[in-house]
């Protein structure tokens, strides 16, 4: 797609810098008496907030990070009950947490956006098949729907593949779109996009869940996604998910209880910045638009200038 050719430079050029930069302990341990930031939530966050924190503490010494993968409940426990700086969640904050907050701290969440996650669905090139449902794509997955001709294709079988439990491409799917069903066990796992989407390249019927790879495959088609059946399919393009458009995505936040301190609050502007979106990419996610960045640095100097007021 489109933003392959920009992934690819934005990737290398993370690694030169990343190869300049000390890593940070993930758990602290920086000399002296370094400021300790609690970081708790979602698990599939846990990789980005640790690559976010590495390269911030490499440029900024006298801060440490302390980040836990757990569940966005749990983390947002860990701000109520003043166990954690930030809270990293893949949904807003209840209705229930944020009366928690209130009761236990008097205080009011402060919400950021940090990144999109995305989904793409791939078929190969010969496949007919242009688009697909969300309730299709569930019962492909599920394995209640088997064949093309089923969702106007021919008259073959669908051979499922996608990533492993490990990815966060497949809890993305599960959590936000499967609803109660469950992937059939007659998905071929693979460790890798590269993997997955070099299956579907030698399959004709395949299709497959991933996130998309560095280096496009030749024979591989991603499809558009429908919201309903009577939508119209939306691509998997950057201005299509930057837009919040795109339908097999969702946005991954930071949460914080009040007004941070200026030291988190130094890290988190610095996440908004080109540099932490940077970042962000490297990792396999989107970055976010320049929309959505300046109005999360507007709402960090807002929550800055109001505590200076009281």
């Amino acid at each position: 797609m489109r933003f392959w050719a920009s992934r690819v430079s934005l990737a290398v050029m993370l690694c030169f810098g990343m190869a300049a930069v000390a890593t940070l302990d993930a758990a602290g341990g920086g000399e002296g008496q370094a400021m300790t930031i609690r970081i708790s939530g979602a698990r599939t966050m846990t990789e980005l907030t640790r690559r976010l924190t590495e390269w911030y503490g490499g440029r900024n010494k006298g801060v440490d990070f302390r980040v836990e993968g757990n569940n966005p409940t749990e983390g947002f426990m860990a701000l109520i009950e003043s166990k954690a700086e930030i809270a990293q969640s893949t949904r807003k904050a209840l209705d229930g947490e944020v009366g928690a907050l209130h009761m236990r701290r008097k205080l009011e969440f402060t919400e950021i956006p940090v990144a999109t996650e995305f989904a793409v669905v791939a078929v190969n090139r010969a496949n007919p098949v242009q688009s697909i449902s969300v309730y299709d794509l569930r019962l492909i997955l599920s394995g209640q729907i088997k064949n093309w001709k089923q969702v106007g294709g021919r008259d073959a079988p669908i051979r499922l593949f996608g990533r492993d439990s490990t990815s966060e491409v497949r809890n993305l799917i599960d959590e936000e779109f499967m609803g109660d069903a469950s992937f059939s066990g007659a998905i071929k796992e693979f460790p890798t996009n590269t993997a997955v989407l070099a299956a579907v390249a030698g399959d004709a019927n395949a299709l497959a869940f991933c996130d998309v790879d560095l280096r496009p495959q030749r024979l591989v088609r991603l499809v558009g996604i429908k919201p309903s059946a009577s939508a119209r399919a939306i691509e998997p393009t950057g201005e299509n998910i930057r837009a919040h458009k795109y339908t097999l995505s969702r946005t991954l936040y930071f949460y914080f209880a009040g007004t941070p301190s200026s030291e988190v609050t130094h890290f988190a502007a610095w996440v908004l910045s080109s540099e932490g979106q940077l970042v962000v990419e490297a990792v396999g996610l989107y970055p976010l638009g320049s929309a959505d960045r300046e109005e999360a640095r507007l709402k960090l100097e807002g929550v800055g200038k109001l505590s200076a007021t009281r």
